[in-house]
């Protein structure tokens, strides 16, 4: 080949390609984790399974990347292998497995830790062969996708497609070893700098690549997600860092390079110690830790300084979670968070070409930095649970399904069952029907729905058809049975359609239908008119049948009752009792819910009719009469507050609570002084002080309600004042 070609194909052609092949891989890499955070965020972080993909990927890409970087030339035999499975990859994204990497996580765990393990092996190799021009070509990729989907949240890309692009592109990569080994334009285009080579700058890229490096796994744990503002904040500062390396200017000045160098790592340092949630400046740190790598990366860098930021990296992270974890005082938590600042500095103090009075400096204002700003995370706690959750009750109990913890799993379901929060994997489903609902992440669901009916897995899927909460059901349950009940539907695969239907209980002729007519997308008020109305006007079969129903209705609304009553949500729990008992009285258990709810609720008028049930039962009467009376006598109901403080009186007399009745008693007479009832309080207050001569207390009663009577009768002479009293 001649001068002239040669120069076109280390100038032309190959780097351009070269150019090309990165910038599409880093658009479609960045591309590929933002669709996977998304489904990965519905998987179950607590499988033991996850955190083993997790290390074997993190495993993988580490063993491909310093092979390939230490190893200058790829071999023709591993290039084969590698581009032989890539081919076969292509055609298991695309053709055999599911739409969605969660169903195959979940189904095919085994072929996608394999799958996973050569990806990111493959993708190392990539990574560990870039060069400087080139990896500006890929950061720029990276940054360009996620920089477009920060104004295009809404994509649907499929994660297998992106798959079998990237395969693609790092096929045309592995095919490139074949025809050059040692690329010319690597040779070409490598840049050398001062900055490059300098020996002071060695310790800023090693600081902060650790520093980098570990705040974002940290990151990563504590805000599990898309990571789309992390991944370009990253990418564009490296990228910053590195063109701002390429200046000349800056070559001379390295007296303040040095100096601008040491306070952007402190800064960063900084927003490391104070991060009391991981979150906390982490735009700012990505940034400034990055444009640090990007600018002082050495041109070469040795296997034992990468083995250090391992190291380095593995002491942040450990120091990080056992302040997390371990609930120590704050004043050893410092102490602790101390050991964060010779791991920082530990490079300047090892670096001879420094003098003495900078790294004591730096040694000097890290430890103030942590004993001045140190902020240990907060532990997470779960998030609230929020009605929103759980649909509105719905009559269940109208099927003919025994629904239960032990013959079924449920997921996100409408029913009063605990629930998975995560799609049930392949070991949970084992010997269970699953039960789902509709109400985020329809297309996972949709593809698990899919794999089910392949594997002929019996599952249902039951929605609601509330007035006030309509779902509008997605197309791809047109494709399931469905048997409508009374404002709910349940979708079934055809090979459980002799298991669904109504209730035994129930009747199978006409008169089925016409409660159907009446009660399907009825409210609880209309429900209850009905049956009421069909036990009052209606006789024999009918009436029974209308008996059974509101039977099955109250069973339906206690189970809810009970439910939320184990997941300590009290006013959830009322709710529920107050829509069961509009159907039949409830029963012991049911009360005995009520009573341990009411017991850390907030009295409302609306738990008036529950209390008034718990009132008849003897072990929960005083309880009840205790409550209700402050209620009615809120409300101005005086004939109830006066009853209940009758009955509750009585009460204590029958059980020698003299004192308690005697207070009681003072309270009714005060109610009568207020309604100014002199006919019922007059006698009492005479027959008290005949029995008690010396009793302060009911002579002041007496001498108030003398005084009450003339001020009354002052009123009635002057009449404008009385009109003034009125108004």
């Amino acid at each position: 080949m001649d001068s002239q070609w040669k120069r076109f194909w280390e100038t032309g052609l190959f780097p351009s390609l070269e150019f090309s092949l990165s910038l599409s891989i880093g658009y479609v890499l960045s591309l590929f984790f933002y669709v996977a955070g998304s489904e990965l965020a519905l998987i179950d972080r607590t499988d033991t399974a996850y955190p083993v993909l997790q290390i074997l990927l993190v495993i993988s890409f580490s063993v491909g990347f310093i092979y390939r970087k230490y190893k200058h030339t790829l071999p023709v035999s591993l290039a084969t292998a590698l581009l032989v499975v890539a081919a076969i990859q292509i055609f298991w994204f695309l053709k055999p497995n599911s739409a969605e990497f969660l169903i195959d996580y979940i189904f095919s765990f085994e072929l996608v830790l394999l799958s996973g393990i050569i990806s990111a092996f493959c993708v190392g190799i990539y990574g560990g062969s870039l060069r400087d021009f080139r990896f500006l070509s890929f950061a720029l990729g990276v940054t360009a996708f996620t920089f477009y989907s920060l104004f295009e949240p809404n994509q649907n890309y499929s994660m297998k497609v992106l798959l079998a692009v990237l395969y693609i592109l790092l096929s045309f990569y592995l095919v490139s070893t074949f025809v050059q080994r040692d690329p010319y334009s690597s040779k070409f285009y490598k840049i050398r700098s001062k900055i490059g080579k300098h020996p002071l700058f060695a310790p800023f890229y090693r600081s902060a690549l650790s520093l980098l490096i570990s705040y974002c796994i940290l990151h990563i744990y504590f805000q599990p997600g898309p990571k789309i503002p992390l991944i370009l904040s990253v990418s564009f500062s490296v990228i910053f860092g590195r063109v701002l390396s390429l200046l000349g200017g800056l070559k001379k000045e390295t007296k303040a390079v040095f100096l601008i160098g040491r306070v952007a790592l402190l800064f960063a340092f900084f927003f490391f110690i104070y991060q009391t949630y991981w979150s906390s400046f982490f735009i700012a740190l990505c940034i400034i830790t990055g444009s640090i790598v990007g600018f002082f990366k050495p041109n070469k860098t040795a296997y034992k300084e990468y083995l250090l930021v391992g190291v380095e990296t593995s002491i942040y992270l450990g120091l990080s979670f056992l302040l997390y974890f371990w609930n120590l005082p704050m004043g050893i938590r410092t102490i602790s968070a101390l050991l964060f600042v010779p791991v920082l500095v530990y490079p300047y103090l090892m670096q001879r070409h420094i003098v003495r009075l900078p790294r004591i400096l730096m040694l000097a204002i890290a430890t103030l930095i942590v004993l001045l700003f140190f902020s240990p995370p907060t532990i997470r706690t779960n998030s609230p649970f929020s009605k929103k959750e759980i649909f509105d009750p719905i009559p269940f109990a109208i099927t003919n399904i025994s629904f239960n913890d032990e013959e079924y799993i449920f997921y996100k379901s409408v029913l009063p069952f605990a629930s998975n929060p995560f799609l049930p994997k392949r070991s949970e489903i084992k010997g269970k029907t699953v039960v789902l609902g509709l109400s985020s992440n329809q297309s996972q669901i949709i593809s698990y729905i899919e794999r089910l009916s392949q594997e002929q897995h019996p599952f249902l899927i039951v929605t609601t058809r509330n007035k006030t909460n309509q779902f509008h059901h997605i197309n791809a349950l047109s494709l399931l049975s469905r048997k409508s009940y009374w404002n709910f539907d349940i979708y079934y695969p055809s090979y459980l359609d002799s298991k669904i239907g109504f209730a035994n209980s129930l009747p199978s002729d006409w008169k089925l239908k016409y409660f159907a007519e009446k009660l399907d997308n009825a409210t609880t008020l209309e429900v209850v008119s009905t049956l009421d109305s069909v036990l009052k006007y209606s006789s024999g079969d009918l009436r029974k049948d209308a008996l059974e129903i509101k039977h099955l209705y109250y069973e339906s609304f206690a189970e809810y009752a009970r439910f939320y009553h184990t997941l300590g949500q009290n006013k959830l729990t009322l709710d529920s009792i107050a829509i069961a008992r509009k159907f039949e009285p409830p029963k012991s258990d049911l009360l005995r819910i009520a009573f341990n709810s009411l017991k850390f609720t907030t009295p409302e008028a609306e738990y008036i009719p529950i209390l008034e049930d718990l009132s008849s039962d003897t072990e929960f009467q005083e309880f009840a009469w205790n409550s209700l009376i402050p209620m009615f006598e809120s409300l101005g109901d005086w004939n109830n507050a006066l009853r209940t403080m009758s009955s509750l009186e009585r009460f204590y007399r029958s059980n020698n609570q003299i004192d308690q009745a005697n207070e009681l008693e003072l309270a009714r007479v005060r109610l009568f002084i207020n309604q100014e009832n002199w006919k019922e309080v007059e006698p009492i207050i005479s027959m008290k002080i005949r029995e008690n001569p010396n009793s302060v207390i009911w002579e002041r009663l007496k001498n108030e309600v003398i005084e009450k009577k003339d001020s009354l009768r002052r009123l009635s002479v002057r009449p404008d004042v009385r009109e003034a009293r009125i108004q």
